[in-house]
C-alpha cells in the first residue's frame, strides 16, 4: 500500500553559474498569437497572423471546409465571428456546436460595418460569397475579413492582389495558373497546383509558405455536422 505524507526536502544544489556567451546562446520559444495552421515541409509550425492592431484581409481560394476550420480556430482564440452568406444553415451550426452558444457566430445575408475588436477579443468577418476582395471600410482594429472563394475565375482573381494574404487549397492546374498570375508568381501552376489535399499555400506580398492542415478529431466531427446542416 503506498504511503503518502509530506515531502522531504533533499540537499540543496549549489547555484549554477555560466558565462555571458552561453546565456546569449540560449533561446526560448514562447509561441505566438497567430492562428496555427499546421507544419510546413520542414516540420515547423506555420501560423496565420490573422489578428493585428490594423485590419487584415484574407482571401481563401479553397473549399468551404477549410474556412470552417479557420473559423473554429478563431473561436478558440476568443474571436467574435460574423458570417455574411446566402447559405446560413451550416454556419449557424458551427458556432453553436463548437461553443454551446447559439450567438457565438452571427450569420446574416448582409453584415454591416463592424466595431473594432481588441487584443483579447478580436473580430472575424467571413464573407462566404462571390467577392474577390475585402471591404476595408467594414473592418476596425484587431479585425480580419476572410473572403471565401471556392473556385478561381476572372470574376474574383482580379482582387487577389489587394488582399494581405491569399490562402489556396486544392486548385486544378488551370485555376492555379490564373491565381498565380494574379498574385505575380512566376510559376503559379507549379507553386499552387497539384498538391496533397491537406496542403495549403499562403501567399503574402510575394512570400510563399506551405502548410499541411489536418483537422483535429473534434474539428472533423464539427465539419460533418456543419455539412449536414448545409445540405
Amino acid at each position: 500500500m503506498p504511503v503518502t505524507g509530506p515531502a522531504v526536502p533533499g540537499p540543496a544544489s549549489p547555484p549554477a553559474r555560466t558565462d555571458a556567451a552561453t546565456l546569449d546562446a540560449l533561446h526560448v520559444d514562447a509561441g505566438g498569437g497567430g492562428l496555427v495552421l499546421g507544419p510546413d515541409p520542414d516540420g515547423e509550425l506555420v501560423q496565420l497572423d490573422l489578428f493585428r492592431p490594423e485590419p487584415v484581409s484574407v482571401v481563401l481560394v479553397a473549399p468551404v471546409p477549410l474556412a470552417v476550420v479557420l473559423v473554429l480556430r478563431s473561436l478558440a482564440l476568443g474571436a467574435d465571428v460574423a458570417v455574411e452568406t446566402t447559405r446560413p444553415g451550416g454556419w449557424s451550426a458551427v458556432g453553436s456546436l463548437a461553443t454551446g452558444r447559439p450567438d457565438a457566430v452571427v450569420v446574416a445575408g448582409r453584415v454591416g460595418p463592424q466595431p473594432p475588436g481588441t487584443l483579447l477579443v478580436p473580430r472575424l468577418l467571413v464573407v462566404d460569397g462571390e467577392s474577390g476582395a475585402a471591404d476595408a471600410h467594414r473592418l476596425g482594429a484587431w479585425s480580419a475579413q476572410l473572403t471565401v472563394a471556392g473556385t478561381a475565375g476572372r470574376w474574383n482573381t482580379a482582387g487577389l492582389g489587394s488582399a494581405d494574404v491569399t490562402v489556396v487549397q486544392g486548385l486544378p492546374l488551370a485555376q492555379a495558373a490564373a491565381v498565380g498570375r494574379a498574385l505575380g508568381l512566376a510559376d503559379g501552376e507549379a507553386v499552387l497546383g497539384g498538391r496533397d489535399p491537406d496542403d495549403v499555400v499562403l501567399v503574402s506580398r510575394g512570400e510563399v509558405r506551405c502548410a499541411r492542415v489536418r483537422p483535429t478529431s473534434v474539428e472533423r466531427w464539427l465539419l460533418g455536422a456543419a455539412a449536414e446542416r448545409r445540405g
